[in-house]
């Protein structure tokens, strides 16, 4: 009887450790994600937006946009024509807190923007159920510019994107220096769709200078800056919409390199490697059942 007893406990000790084996996987997967803007939470396109949040579920965060135009699904904040359900990367630290700086006037199929709003999603990479969302108001500017370089040398050729709005058949671009005086003036054309795009060799001497974008039928201009200089180096473009526009200034940084399009993986457990309490499990099942081996054997 006294053996019976103890193979009785032995199994109920065994079956608090299998227990305890799938419980702390399943708590491992726990955790939140949370999402924020800086601001007011309404923004013409073509502006920096920031969104900052934390990630304690897996160490890998993305964000999408969904709206008018766009897939249900979402798509990367960087690329409107890219695959559905997919993001972009957001910088993280150590602790899950994140930070993602959104330069939309760098959107690939940005055409599909219009006045409306639009939620950005953020989501764990292995465990994409897990999301937090916010609703942004995006506003579609009646003129918007931004230059490819924020620094050029004497000579260089500059390109330069840019809004219209819908009608606007063709823009006048006007290069001035710091006082004010216009230099060099062009003209492009409009896209049906708002969009233009125009470039031109920067032969000028070092210095700062503006662009300045205007139409006749139109009361409104549009400024950006750029500068010359004898060397290369890089820094950051300021665009100030006049001050006739609103709402009122803002800053934009010019194009850099978009993070990287990540697709989410598929939630799958992970392989759990053998602990010391499976062992221990182990050992104990074996000793019992050399207990039982032994004690059949003394009976017969």
């Amino acid at each position: 009887m006294d053996i019976l007893r103890l193979i009785k406990y032995f199994y109920s000790f065994v079956m608090v450790i299998a227990v305890i084996g799938i419980i702390q996987p399943v708590l491992a997967q726990e955790g939140s994600m949370t999402i924020s803007y800086r601001g007011a939470g309404g923004y013409y396109i073509g502006d920096t937006i920031i969104f900052d949040g934390k990630n304690t579920v897996g160490n890998t965060t993305l964000l999408k946009i969904s709206g008018p135009g766009l897939p249900s699904q979402g798509v990367p904040v960087y690329n409107l024509n890219g695959i559905p359900g997919s993001g972009n990367t957001a910088p993280a630290n150590q602790d899950g807190s994140w930070k993602f700086v959104w330069f939309s006037a760098n959107i690939r199929g940005v055409e599909k923007l219009v006045t409306a709003r639009y939620t950005i999603t953020a989501f764990d990479l292995t465990n994409p159920e897990k999301t937090a969302s916010v609703l942004i108001l995006l506003k579609k500017p009646e003129f918007y510019i931004s230059p490819q370089q924020s620094q050029v040398n004497p000579g260089d050729y500059m390109q330069l994107n840019g809004i219209a709005e819908r009608g606007i058949a063709e823009v006048k671009i006007d290069i001035a220096d710091s006082k004010g005086t216009i230099l060099r003036s062009y003209t492009s054309s409009v896209s049906g769709s708002g969009y233009f795009n125009y470039g031109f060799r920067a032969d000028l001497q070092p210095g700062q200078y503006f662009v300045i974008v205007s139409n006749p039928s139109l009361k409104k201009v549009f400024r950006t800056s750029f500068t010359v200089v004898p060397s290369r180096e890089t820094a950051l473009t300021t665009t100030i919409p006049s001050p006739n526009s609103t709402p009122s200034e803002s800053l934009s940084v010019p194009p850099t390199p978009s993070p990287s399009l990540t697709q989410p993986i598929a939630s799958s457990p992970s392989a759990i490697p053998l602990s010391a309490l499976t062992v221990i499990a182990g050992l104990i099942i074996s000793g019992i059942i050399a207990l039982v081996g032994s004690t059949g054997c003394r009976k017969q």
